[in-house]
């Protein structure tokens, strides 16, 4: 039985968006290929508590908690360098977040690395300098050391190619982001009084951190126009609110319509699945995913999606979104949110099977089984 062994420091519950629940998901489908899991982590108010239950009661997860310095969550690159030098394992040990520390003071083991994105590159306007600075130095070192490269989308590894050639696409396998309904599926019961009052009301749902390539203003103009024609139509926003979305919603929206608006931050899973289960449709309308996992979501819990034509959306998924060609077109995003609305249509049983079956955790896990192989 296959080993590995996972370095949980770049994770602060709540605080890195989807990258949480893709690695949590990707280690529940490890567990379900039939692997075993070491998972490394400094404090248990790091991780979800909902991901802390089931590895503690999984049978073949060994929690070692380990490290735990203060600080920022840039810490995590000294708790990753840390744990590199006192591995003395012979398993795989795979990276949660691109970096890929050295090994100074023992021999080599073998390493894998998950980069969700470059997305640096493409709206280099949305990261610092700094930060564009940093990645520009270490990612083509980590395509040079790391034993193996996982990447999340076809998307990604064109732009990899494009940005850092072909051989370093060439160290790069895509593994498609698992996704895990079971989280979300769980009793209107587990959810708070304040999310099942909120989900009786008609409502267009979107998920994200609100960065600002979330495109969130645009939605935010759309649900306007859609709003004038239907008084009864909420709009919640599940994830972290920013400043500047808080300020647009304060002073550009009508009364009438800011009233309508809800930021939630950040949620349970089971209250997630609320939200889902019981949405009329359901917008993404991002300038850019390397995977885009609510997307996903959504359409595996049987909700009318659309979202942009961008990047690695319309390949996640498998045609059964709508899609606007131009992200940032507020007419656009209007006109198809009432089409969609009016004709009341959900994703088939076919196609809901089609989406969970492609992305279960298991398959996802038995897919890195298949490529980290002892």
């Amino acid at each position: 039985m296959q080993t590995f062994q996972v370095p949980l420091y770049a994770i602060r519950h709540s605080q890195i968006g989807g990258t949480e629940f893709w690695i949590y998901n990707l280690l529940r489908g490890i567990v379900g290929a039939g692997a075993r899991v070491g998972m490394h982590y400094g404090r248990d108010a790091d991780l979800s508590q909902d991901f802390l239950t089931w590895a503690r009661a999984a049978d073949r997860v060994e929690l070692h908690r380990e490290g735990g310095l203060p600080g920022s969550k840039n810490v995590r690159f000294a708790e990753e360098l840390l744990y590199q030098q006192r591995r003395r394992d012979d398993d795989w040990a795979l990276f949660p977040n691109y970096f890929c520390p050295p090994a100074m003071l023992s021999k080599r083991r073998k390493s894998a690395v998950i980069l969700y994105d470059i997305q640096y590159r493409c709206l280099p306007k949305y990261h610092s300098k700094k930060r564009r600075q940093w990645l520009d130095f270490y990612l083509p070192k980590m395509f040079e050391t790391a034993d193996s490269v996982i990447l999340i989308s076809n998307s990604e590894l064109a732009l990899v190619r494009e940005h850092f050639g072909a051989e370093a696409a060439a160290r790069c396998t895509v593994v498609h982001s698992p996704i895990d309904f079971g989280r979300l599926e769980q009793p209107a019961t587990r959810a708070s009084e304040t999310v099942r009052e909120m989900v009786k009301h008609q409502y267009i749902l979107s998920v994200c951190h609100q960065f600002p390539h979330k495109n969130v203003v645009t939605l935010l103009k759309a649900f306007e126009k859609v709003a004038m024609g239907d008084p009864s139509l909420k709009l919640y926003m599940v994830g972290s609110a920013s400043e500047a979305n808080l300020a647009f919603i304060r002073d550009s929206l009508s009364a009438s319509v800011r009233d309508r608006v809800h930021i939630t931050g950040f949620v349970s899973d089971a209250e997630l699945g609320q939200f889902y289960a019981n949405a009329r449709l359901f917008v993404l309308p991002s300038l850019y995913e390397g995977f885009g996992m609510p997307a996903v979501e959504a359409l595996g819990l049987g909700v009318p999606t659309l979202v942009s034509n961008a990047f690695a959306l319309p390949e996640v998924t498998l045609g059964y979104a709508g899609l606007i060609d131009k992200p940032r077109d507020v007419g656009a995003w209007a006109a198809s949110i009432e089409a969609l609305l009016a004709a009341d249509t959900r994703p088939t049983a076919e196609q809901v099977s089609h989406i969970r079956s492609t992305y279960s955790p298991t398959t996802t896990g038995k897919e890195l089984l298949a490529i980290l192989r002892p």
